[in-house]
């Protein structure tokens, strides 16, 4: 009965949150499909198919290419609608809501670009499975809202303390500084890491 009632709720001014979440699964299989495909292709090259540079080259784009997909699946690029508590908003895989009086997790994502960070996501995931990525200060402004309004009894969304200090709510001191900084080395690891292994089957 609930089920249906939150079905209806959705259906008639939104995107179905099953059809929300398939979309999303196919763009996610494609740019993962794209950060693998260099070692496909360095794989095929070892059968001296083709020459490992012609798989090197197209290494330097797909990659890059599936891994920016991912940090766009899910994040907004404008605000379509807020109703009580649903917020939506158009992403790269078509318009996504969540319902902000179900919030089940929330946390922070950063991305770097040459000159520092470049952009801030706070990934919200709702009761029924919904994730979206809010980056507008208006989206900001309606998920701080919705935390502070929520009931002191009973259970309680899972918010990391980065994501607290990027809303200006209480957490500990520093968090945002931290996590900053673990993310930036994490990111560089992942990327080295990434390019020595494609670089490493090449030889």
């Amino acid at each position: 009965m609930l089920k249906s009632r939150v079905r209806a709720k959705y259906a008639h001014l939104f995107t179905s949150p099953a059809q929300a979440r398939r979309r999303a699964r196919h763009w996610t299989a494609f740019a993962g499909a794209l950060v693998a495909s260099p070692f496909a292709m360095l794989a095929v090259a070892a059968t001296g198919l083709i020459p490992a540079e012609a798989a090197i080259a197209p290494a330097l784009v797909a990659g890059p290419a599936g891994m920016m997909l991912f940090t766009e699946v899910n994040t907004e690029k404008r605000q379509q609608h807020h109703s009580g508590t649903l917020l939506t908003a158009r992403t790269l895989a078509g318009e996504r809501t969540v319902d902000l009086s179900r919030i089940e997790r929330v946390r922070l994502l950063t991305y770097f670009s040459r000159s520092g960070v470049s952009q801030r996501v706070l990934l919200v995931r709702d009761a029924w499975g919904m994730s979206l990525g809010l980056t507008s200060p208006a989206s900001h402004r309606a998920l701080r809202q919705a935390l502070e309004l929520l009931p002191r009894r009973g259970p309680r969304p899972r918010v990391s303390r980065a994501a607290l200090a990027h809303l200006d709510m209480p957490s500990a001191p520093g968090r945002l500084a931290v996590h900053t900084a673990t993310v930036w080395l994490a990111t560089v690891l992942g990327i080295c890491g990434y390019m020595g292994a494609i670089l490493a089957l090449s030889d």
